[in-house]
C-alpha cells in the first residue's frame, strides 16, 4: 500500500466520529434508501483496519457486545415483519458503532471525554426540546398544547411515531440527562464561575431544563427514579450527602406509610379520559399482566427472542391480555431486562446483563482510584445516570435500538474510558 493511500485512510479513520455523526440522523429514521447507510458502519471499521491494523478498540465491553451482535444476527431467524424490526436492529448497531467511536475519540483527544459529555447533554436537551414540541401535556400543563396546535404536524410528530412523543420514554432520556447535568453544575460549578462562566450557564440551563420536562412529563417511575439517582449521587458525595440521603430516605418511607400506595405507583388507566397521564403508564395492573406474558413468551422462544421489536406484535396474537385492548399498541414489555430477553433471547439478555455489570464494576473501581475532583465529580454524576436509568427500566424501558438509545451507549463509552484514565 503507497503511503498516500496510507495517509488517507488514516485520515478518515481519524475523523470517523465525523462520519458517524452524519449517519446517525439516517440510522434514526431508517427507510427506504436511508436504510443503506447501515453499511457504512462496517465499511468504516474496515477502512480503521486498513489504516491502523485495528478494528475496534479493546474494552472490557467487548465480549458482551460480541454476543450481542451476534444474538442480533440470530433474531434475525424470528423475525416475521423485516419493516418491524429493521429500525430497531438499525438502532443497536448505530449504538454499538457511537460506543466504540465514543471511546476511540476519548482515548485519543486531550479533552476527548468531556466532549463525549457535552455531545451527551447538548443532544439529551435537544431531545428535551423536541419531546416538549411533541408530547402532549397533561393536568395543570394541558394548555401547552394549544401551542402544538398551532404547529405543522411535521414539526410535532417524529417520522415513525404514532401519537407523537410518549411521556414516560422522554423521563427515560431525563434520567439519563438530568442527574449527569445537575452533579457537574454542583460539583464543579465554583471552578466554572471563576473560568468558564458560559458553561457554567449553559450547564444550569440543561440542569434546570431536563429536571422542568422530568417533572411535566408525570411519570411516576421516572421521577422516582430520579430521586433514587439523587440519593446515590449524595451517598457518593461525602459525609453531608449522605445525612443528606439518610434524611431523604427517611422522608420518603415516612411517605410511604402515610400515603395511599395508589398514589404512588401508575395506577390504572381511564381510557374515557384522554388527559389521563395513565393511558401513558398503562397502571401496575397492566404491567403484571404485560410481565406475566413476556414470560410466556421468554419461555417459547428461549434461544432467539421474537425478533426486535416483535412482542408488541406478538402479545396480542399469542399471549392475549385482559385488562389492555388488544388496539393497544404497548410498544414493549415495559420491563428493560425482560424486553432485551425477548429481543435478543436468553444469551441476549445475558450480553445486555454482563453490560450492565461490567460498568457497575468499572465505575466503582473509577471511583476508589479516581484523584482528581473533575474526574470525581463526573463519576458521580455518570452514577446517578445509569442507575437512574437502570431504576427506570423497572416499570417502563428505552429499548434497546430504540432512537434515544444511543444515548446509553455514550454513557457506557464514559464508564470505559474514566476506567482508563
Amino acid at each position: 500500500m503507497s503511503g498516500f493511500i496510507k495517509r488517507a485512510l488514516y485520515r478518515v479513520a481519524a475523523w470517523e466520529w465525523v462520519w458517524y455523526l452524519l449517519l446517525l440522523p439516517a440510522l434514526l429514521f431508517p427507510s427506504g434508501w436511508r436504510s443503506l447507510a447501515l453499511l457504512g458502519i462496517p465499511l468504516l471499521w474496515l477502512l480503521r483496519w486498513l489504516a491502523t491494523r485495528q478494528f475496534l478498540p479493546r474494552t472490557a465491553f467487548n465480549g458482551a457486545i460480541l454476543l450481542m451482535a451476534v444474538m442480533a444476527l440470530v433474531s434475525l431467524y424470528a423475525t416475521f415483519d423485516m419493516q418491524l424490526s429493521f429500525p430497531k436492529i438499525a438502532g443497536l448497531v448505530m449504538g454499538m458503532a457511537l460506543f466504540f467511536t465514543a471511546v476511540t475519540y476519548a482515548q485519543t483527544h486531550k479533552q476527548g471525554q468531556w466532549h463525549v459529555v457535552g455531545f451527551v447533554l447538548l443532544t439529551g436537551t435537544a431531545m428535551a426540546g423536541i419531546g416538549a414540541i411533541g408530547m402532549r401535556w397533561v393536568g395543570p400543563l394541558s394548555p401547552l398544547n394549544r401551542v402544538q396546535d398551532w404547529l405543522p404536524t411535521a414539526v410535532t410528530q417524529l417520522p415513525g411515531t404514532v401519537s407523537g412523543v410518549n411521556a414516560n420514554e422522554l423521563a427515560g432520556i431525563m434520567n439519563w440527562i438530568a442527574p449527569l447535568a445537575l452533579a457537574l453544575l454542583v460539583g464543579l460549578g465554583a471552578k466554572l464561575w471563576q473560568e468558564h462562566k458560559f458553561i457554567l450557564l449553559v450547564l444550569a440551563g440543561i440542569s434546570l431544563t431536563s429536571m422542568l420536562v422530568l417533572a411535566g412529563t408525570f411519570s411516576r417511575g421516572g421521577i422516582a427514579s430520579f430521586g433514587i439517582s439523587i440519593i446515590v449521587m449524595l451517598v457518593m458525595s461525602g459525609k453531608w450527602g449522605r445525612w443528606l440521603a439518610g434524611t431523604a430516605v427517611l422522608i420518603a418511607l415516612l411517605l410511604l406509610l402515610t400515603l395511599n400506595l395508589d398514589t404512588i405507583l401508575p395506577g390504572t388507566a381511564d381510557p374515557t379520559n384522554e388527559n389521563d397521564p395513565g393511558l401513558s403508564e398503562l397502571g401496575m395492573d397492566g404491567r403484571l399482566e404485560i410481565w406475566s406474558r413476556a414470560v410466556y413468551g421468554l419461555e417459547d422462544f428461549p434461544f432467539t427472542g421474537m425478533s426486535m421489536n416483535g412482542f408488541r406484535r406478538v402479545v396480542h396474537i399469542l399471549y392475549p391480555l385482559f385488562l389492555v385492548s388488544p388496539d393497544t399498541d404497548i410498544a414493549h414489555a415495559h420491563n428493560h431486562l425482560l424486553q432485551a430477553g425477548l429481543d435478543l433471547g436468553l444469551p441476549g439478555l445475558i450480553a445486555y446483563l454482563a453490560l450492565w455489570l461490567i460498568n457497575g464494576t468499572l465505575i466503582w473501581q473509577s471511583w476508589k482510584q479516581a484523584s482528581q475532583k473533575e474526574q470525581r465529580v463526573l463519576i458521580i454524576g455518570l452514577a446517578g445516570a445509569l442507575i437512574g436509568g437502570w431504576f427506570f427500566g423497572i416499570l417502563d424501558t428505552i429499548a434497546l435500538g430504540a432512537r434515544p438509545g444511543f444515548l446509553w451507549w455514550l454513557l457506557l463509552s464514559l464508564a470505559a474510558t474514566l476506567h482508563e484514565s
